[in-house]
């Protein structure tokens, strides 16, 4: 299986240019930390798979492969091709990179590290994801931000509908991890997931960032029960469950992600500031240097 990972750019880009110094901050305390976050990640997906790709655009080149050179053995520069659409819609660039897809593979984002190979039985499945996002820690999140998009969108697609008169409950899924083996899944759903966005730019002032929880995550899970095909998980269970633990890397911790509010950590920062450091000081002191020479 290959690994695939994305970068596009215009969310990371501020609106006003007198905030450029917080370029490419995405979500981080320090923009450094997601260089850091970058190399470390790509590095150890290389560690143990032999094809690692990296689909981004013009800007995102220039800082994964001209700057910060990650040796990632394919590049696909067409993530300028959503230009267009608002920088809102972050999640739009890991769609866009599904949907390019022509064999099995496993995409994953830059805030991921791991430790050994993922298991060949979670290789083989027909679906993957991290973990399961449902029952009371995230269901209110959920229906808080589809209530006012079944409220005041065009259209949205009627999976999910049926998805919630099934449970009762919205059920989604955590892509910090996703990919598999059935290709034409992936087709069917980047094109609801585009038609879903595209059909309703105009209301996009009635909903915020969240809506990308939506449209990807959500929008998978139902989709793939509704067509009933198996998601297997890397981590099956159904409470919320954090991946950051750095004092048992690399011997008993394998999987860390630092998604969403742990980015702003200061320390988990800092602990993958220092595996960088420590396994990869030449990507390190690299991106130190172009720092210092404002090079990035």
């Amino acid at each position: 299986m290959k690994i695939v990972q994305s970068l596009w750019s215009k969310p990371g880009m501020p609106k006003d240019l007198s905030e450029l110094k917080s370029h490419n901050k995405c979500g981080w305390s320090e923009k450094k930390y997601h260089y850091f976050s970058w190399a470390l990640s790509a590095r150890q997906l290389l560690k143990f798979y032999d094809k690692v790709e990296l689909v981004t655009d013009k800007n995102g080149y220039n800082l994964l492969i001209n700057k910060l050179e990650l040796p990632y053995t394919k590049v696909d520069v067409v993530l300028d091709d959503l230009n267009d659409y608002d920088s809102k819609l972050w999640a739009l660039g890991k769609i866009y990179a599904y949907r390019m897809q022509n064999e099995p593979f496993l995409h994953v984002d830059g805030d991921i590290f791991i430790w050994e190979r993922f298991q060949k039985s979670l290789e083989d499945s027909n679906l993957i994801c991290q973990s399961k996002e449902e029952g009371t820690y995230f269901e209110p999140l959920y229906k808080n931000i589809f209530l006012p998009i079944a409220l005041n969108f065009e259209y949205y697609p009627e999976e999910l509908d049926r998805a919630i008169d099934k449970d009762k409950s919205v059920r989604a899924i955590c892509a910090g991890i996703i990919g598999g083996n059935d290709i034409n899944f992936f087709q069917y759903y980047t094109a609801k997931a585009f038609e879903f966005v595209d059909r309703n730019t105009k209301h996009l002032d009635k909903t915020n960032s969240t809506f990308n929880l939506i449209f990807e995550q959500f929008l998978f899970r139902a989709l793939a029960e509704d067509q009933n095909i198996p998601i297997s998980f890397f981590d099956d269970s159904t409470a919320p469950t954090y991946y950051y633990d750095f004092t048992g890397v690399p011997n008993s911790t394998k999987y860390i992600h630092l998604g969403g509010n742990t980015k702003r950590n200061k320390f988990l920062a800092e602990c993958m500031a220092y595996r960088l450091r420590k396994d990869y000081p030449t990507d390190y002191y690299r991106i130190i240097g172009l720092l210092k020479k404002n090079q990035i």
